[in-house]
């Protein structure tokens, strides 16, 4: 008979209570392994997740005024590009699909060709080309999977400011580089800061005085690999 070590000192067994003690050992020890492996938390990794895709957090890009265009009162002069860019982050070959909250304060464009994934907001576009060349567009630009995404896209021009705040979903491969980016033709743009029913609009919490010019504001709502 042989005997088994416990703190208060050595008890005897007998061969089936050596094998009962056995299993009740081994099953303690199963027990207890997956408080030691447990990942963190979801929320950790929720917020994980969207730190891949830090650039588009809190973009803002203001397309200001830089003078006064006197033939036409309600424009201003501006530079005409403005873009910010960054390199997305993620595991090298992974495509993820980045939900973002688009607030936005622009004049209309006309974008020929392309998709309209979201009926309710028919001014953001998937591919396309413009065609009002002479009038702002505003898009994000991703080079893999290589698109662009156009946000002011209406079914003509006009001397309107257009307030925007809508979700959408764009694909994004890790280490693809991402610009912001807008680009007009000429030399004024439709200005937000002068008088009229369409115009001195805010985008709450992130410009509460109305602004001169034109603006957009990115937020990160959900980052999901494929």
């Amino acid at each position: 008979m042989s005997a088994i070590q416990l703190p208060f000192g050595f008890l005897p067994l007998g061969p089936t209570t050596r094998r009962r003690v056995r299993r009740a050992l081994v099953a303690l020890s199963l027990a207890a392994a997956p408080a030691a492996i447990a990942g963190p938390p979801q929320q950790a990794q929720a917020e994980d997740a969207t730190q891949v895709a830090a650039g588009f957090k809190k973009l803002f890009m203001h397309d200001e005024c830089t003078g006064q265009y006197p033939p036409q009162p309600d424009t201003c002069a501006h530079e005409r590009l403005h873009e910010k860019s960054f390199v997305f982050g993620g595991k090298a070959g992974t495509v993820y699909d980045v939900a973002l909250r688009i607030r936005g304060i622009f004049e209309p464009t006309i974008i020929k060709g392309g998709e309209t994934p979201y009926p309710d907001h028919p001014y953001f576009k998937v591919g396309g080309t413009v065609e009002a060349l002479d009038w702002s567009h505003w898009h994000i630009e991703v080079s893999n999977p290589r698109q662009t995404y156009w946000l002011n896209h209406y079914p003509k021009v006009s001397h309107t400011i257009y307030k925007e705040d809508f979700e959408a979903t764009i694909a994004v491969a890790a280490g693809a580089t991402v610009v912001i980016r807008v680009i007009d033709g000429n030399d004024r743009q439709i200005d937000n800061g002068k008088p009229g029913p369409d115009r001195q609009q805010i985008i709450a919490g992130v410009v509460d005085d109305p602004r001169p010019g034109q603006m957009l504001r990115l937020d990160v709502l959900r980052v999901r690999a494929r």
